[in-house]
């Protein structure tokens, strides 16, 4: 069995109560920067080997919720309204993978923002979504 790889620093794991995040498997957030990172395993491989695209839709739209809902003060938590991804590259068993967000405005009603997710240098997805804050209280998990 290979060694595994150490994380950067500055990374925790995301703090959630979402049992379907759990489920993704290890998505851990800079404890400064907004960047929400995971290191990919074998698990979410598609039949060619390389990561499924909904792992990584969902790494980008779990990486806007964690930023802005830290950004925002964490009042209310941020619910999609849109989300567009483009896929540009794949991304491997073994890769760490980060998504770094941009948040581009916030107004009344909604929040733009900006991800790109990154294997390195290298740009393997971009997003942009449109968000607005859950007007009620989150409710308790079943």
């Amino acid at each position: 069995m290979g060694a595994v790889a150490p994380l950067p620093a500055g990374f925790a794991p995301l703090q959630t109560r979402a049992a379907f995040v759990h489920g993704c498997g290890g998505f851990l957030l800079h404890e400064q920067l907004p960047i929400l990172a995971m290191r990919v395993g074998a698990e979410p491989l598609n039949s060619v080997q390389i990561a499924h695209g909904g792992l990584l839709a969902t790494l980008a739209d779990c990486a806007f919720g964690a930023v802005l809902w830290r950004q925002l003060g964490g009042a209310t938590p941020p619910i999609t309204v849109n989300l567009n991804v483009d896929y540009l590259g794949a991304v491997r068993a073994g890769d760490w993978l980060e998504a770094h967000v941009e948040v581009d405005k916030v107004g009344g009603s909604f929040i733009n923002a900006s991800c790109r997710l990154k294997v390195g240098e290298r740009l393997v997805l971009r997003a942009n979504g449109i968000f607005t804050r859950w007007k009620s209280a989150p409710q308790p998990a079943a």
